[in-house]
This record gives C-alpha cells, structure tokens and sequence, in this order.
C-alpha cells in the first residue's frame, strides 16, 4: 500500500517536472516571449535544474539542450524508483534502457493531447486570447499534417480531434515501454 501511495506521488512529481521540462524546451524552440505566462511557469518550475545543466548544455541552434538534458534526467530518476519500488529490476535490460526515452515520449504524446483538448475549448471559449494564439503556436505542427489530409467538413476542423486520438493510441504502445516492458 505504501509503496503504490510513493509510486504515485513519484509518477505524479515526475511527470509534472518532466512535462514542464519538455515545454521549457518547446517555448524556447518557437522563441516565444519570455514575459510570457507559460514561459514564467516553466522556467520558475524548473529552474533549479535548467540552470546547473545549462553549465554543461548550453542552448545551441534554438534547442535548449539544458532542458531536454533535464527532461532526461528526469526520466531515468522516474524509471529506477519506480522499478526499485515495484520489486526490484525484474524488467529486462533492454526495457529498462529504453523506459526513459519511452518516458519522454509518453510525456510529449500527453502533453500534444492535453494541448490539443486545451486549445480546442480556449477557441470556442476565447479565441482572441493570447494564450489561445500561443497554444496554436504550439500544436500546429501536429494538427497541420492532418489539416492536408482531412479537408474541413462543412466548415468543422476535425484535426483536433484525430490529433488527440492518434496521440492516445500511441500512448497505449508507449506506456508499457515506458515501465521497461517490452510489448513485442
């Protein structure tokens, strides 16, 4: 019981540190304002590991390296507690090597999905909203591919939702991965 309760505010801590990594870096690849509300949320969440790793990987060619470094880290932390608290290393290597970047994958995937949902109630809400356009900045290149493939229905953009479907189903193969078992 105790170790499930540490297992989920772990995976809880984890992911909300390594989603606000991953979101650190995509800011900063679309150079987006750093007066920005989602860029002072990521940066005063993560600064305390962004700014020591920044030392080491310094943003080169508009990727924040320090963040996906962070972002990494993150994951294999997650990975090795979690496994030491569901018994041990049970897994097999190779699950195991390939959790963590598993891992980063689960969080993009979740974060494009939740973005997507996001973004799709704030135009219905509030289209002109800064965060509205910002969110847009964001996913677009998620929801393009499927705009040139999916013409609007009656003047109805479907792509949100195939985005946040296609999102979920690559979660159901990433997620056990993601724990270091092999699905194949």
């Amino acid at each position: 019981m105790l170790a499930s309760l540490l297992q989920l505010v772990i995976g809880l801590v984890t992911t909300i540190v390594g989603a606000m990594l991953l979101l650190r870096a995509w800011l900063y690849y679309w150079a987006v304002s750093s007066r920005h509300p989602l860029v002072e949320m990521s940066r005063r969440t993560t600064d305390w590991l962004v700014g020591p790793l920044s030392k080491i990987a310094p943003a080169k060619a508009g990727i924040d390296r320090a963040s996906i470094l962070g972002a990494f880290l993150t994951a294999c932390v997650t990975v090795v507690l979690m496994r030491l608290l569901a018994g041990g290393f049970i897994a097999a290597p190779l699950g195991l090597a390939i959790a963590p970047f598993a891992l980063l994958l689960r969080w993009a995937l979740e974060m494009i999905s939740w973005g997507t949902l996001i973004w799709a109630v704030l135009t219905w809400v509030n289209p002109g909203s800064p965060m509205t356009y910002t969110l847009a900045l964001l996913i677009d290149p998620f929801l393009r591919p499927v705009r040139r493939m999916l013409p609007n229905f009656k003047g109805i953009d479907f792509a949100p939702l195939v985005v946040i479907l296609l999102a979920n189903v690559l979660l159901i193969f990433v997620a056990p991965l993601s724990r270091g078992y092999l699905v194949f």
